[in-house]
């Protein structure tokens, strides 16, 4: 049994964290389709373990995405299933243990097939870290931003909002912009309470006009116990 397998029949529907729960409209034209989110940001930035908490299972190792070139989209399917995306849009049945060895210039991106109730609703993309200084990388993150309903940007409280985010984020089109959301992650690495409330002052002061809300989160090691509270842009 696979690893995606396992983890699929280990973890039922979870509710998502608090700040997420409340899914965007229907997109116009397009009845039930689920909302395309794409979580994006710098390499180490939290993205893998919000995306686990975000569908309600811990679906990637939060190493994962740190070591790999592919997109990886998780979507509702009847039963478990792990391909990857070729040239001309074709998927091939892929193992998981394979991805190390596979040639990254073939594959555009990974999809993840799971029964999980909040997928129906939910389409989620997991991407690679940006400012490692690869355009091919880069434009694979980027495309599925601009594909994307909604984009949430992750970024480190002990480094966030740097100047290098910002160039990314406003390179992105302004309609995507005003859906955004500004995710705030290892919020518990802070030393004081003092320091996360200077922190949201100034993303308050740097931020809040690019993005519809800011949100922070704490993480516990643990994707079922994600602390997530929202904070009020404006």
């Amino acid at each position: 049994m696979s690893e995606v397998a396992e983890l699929g029949a280990a973890y039922g529907d979870k509710p998502p964290p608090v700040g997420f729960g409340d899914a965007p409209p229907p997109r116009s034209g397009t009845g039930h389709k689920p909302i395309r989110v794409a979580v994006v940001g710098e390499f180490n930035s939290g993205k893998t373990t919000l995306v686990n908490a975000l569908i309600g299972a811990a679906v990637l190792p939060t190493s994962f995405i740190a070591h790999t070139a592919y997109p990886t989209v998780i979507r509702f399917a009847s039963r478990v299933s792990l391909s990857a995306e070729i040239a001309g849009r074709r998927r091939v049945a892929f193992a998981w243990e394979d991805l190390a060895s596979a040639h990254s210039q073939h594959i555009h991106r990974l999809h993840i097939g799971l029964p999980l109730e909040r997928l129906k609703t939910l389409r989620v993309t997991d991407t690679p870290g940006l400012g490692l200084g690869d355009p091919v990388v880069e434009e694979r993150t980027l495309r599925a931003c601009r594909s994307a309903d909604m984009v949430i940007w992750c970024t480190p409280a002990m480094q966030a909002w740097k100047a290098s985010e910002q160039h990314v984020w406003m390179s992105l089109p302004r309609s995507l912009r005003r859906r955004g959301i500004l995710a705030v992650t290892f919020m518990d690495a802070l030393n004081t309470a003092n320091d996360a409330t200077r922190l949201l002052m100034r993303l308050r002061a740097d931020a809040s006009d690019l993005f519809s809300r800011i949100v922070t989160t704490s993480d516990q090691d643990v994707p079922s116990s994600l602390i997530t509270t929202e904070e009020t842009v404006g």
